[in-house]
């Protein structure tokens, strides 16, 4: 077993069924793994949830223009790199948006390796510290300092502890299965049949959640974990 190298993960907001199938398609060679909503509460909704290292954000999205999300991020402090992808891409179109928050702009149709391209430059740009904080829901985890924090708590975690959490908040409320966390944490130091994978759930447990907090590391039987905000019987 070798783990695998960590994708990007990026957030698509696009009506377009056949436009995101080819920038998922053609992102995941180049070590992005694309989230796609169709519309702009979906899109709200996400950032709410969790954090994304860039956003691809198409403009005429059924429920409104796109740069309405990308001037209300700004508004709020959110410096999230923003890739505005449209037919509209006349210059006094890509001034608007560059004045309303976009941080890049790329007219359909595209070349989905200047995508790409675009979207690594983006990031280069960006403020290098975040990429040292993930966070979800109440939760963020600093990985310099191996430092998990919630409401009224502040947990030094140990360097596979930090890993292991690393790890679930870059695939929010997806079921993990234990095979998957052994090979990506351990690969091959450890046997399949080892239960690391239980103890070091129960020590973050342990170190981040508590009578007054939400639980946010969920047990799914027969399968593995998963982080979420939701209660079990959500899932299904």
């Amino acid at each position: 077993m070798q783990a695998a190298t960590e994708a990007i993960d990026v957030l698509l907001i696009e009506d377009d069924a056949d436009v995101g199938r080819t920038i998922r398609d053609g992102l995941a060679p180049c070590g992005f793994r694309v989230a796609q909503v169709r519309d702009l509460g979906s899109g709200r909704a996400m950032l709410e949830r969790r954090q994304f290292p860039a956003i691809i954000l198409d403009l005429s999205l059924p429920d409104g223009d796109g740069l309405n999300l990308a001037a209300h991020l700004r508004a709020g402090g959110d410096d999230t790199p923003i890739l505005v992808l449209t037919a509209r891409d006349s210059v006094p179109d890509r001034l608007r948006g560059f004045e309303r928050g976009a941080d890049d702009y790329l007219g359909k149709p595209f070349d989905v390796n200047e995508l790409a391209a675009r979207l690594r430059a983006m990031l280069r740009r960006a403020d290098p510290r975040m990429r040292y904080r993930l966070t979800y829901a109440d939760l963020e985890l600093n990985l310099l300092t191996r430092t998990a924090r919630r409401p009224n708590v502040e947990a030094a975690l140990s360097d596979r502890e930090t890993e292991l959490l690393s790890f679930m908040l870059r695939h929010p409320e997806e079921v993990l299965a234990r095979e998957r966390l052994l090979d990506e944490l351990w690969g091959d130091e450890v046997d399949e049949s080892s239960n690391l994978v239980n103890v070091y759930i129960n020590l973050l447990r342990n170190k981040i959640e508590g009578p007054s907090l939400v639980s946010l590391i969920h047990t799914v039987r027969g399968v593995g974990y998963m982080l979420s905000s939701r209660e079990p019987h959500e899932f299904v």
